[in-house]
């Protein structure tokens, strides 16, 4: 079984929150059922062997 892999949620330049999704299609569903405005969002995966 897979594990979710973190994807950073970022507006205007500013981290927003995490979001731990299987995909970046899955992370932008679950970012677009969570915020009401999306505009200026951008959803970055973190690197591997970055720090949590």
């Amino acid at each position: 079984m897979r594990n979710p892999q973190p994807f950073i949620v970022i507006q205007n330049g500013k981290p927003l929150f995490t979001v731990h999704a299987y995909s970046i299609d899955q992370a932008r569903a679950i970012v677009a059922a969570r915020l009401a405005d999306t505009s200026g969002i951008r959803i970055v995966a973190q690197g591997k062997g970055s720090l949590r």
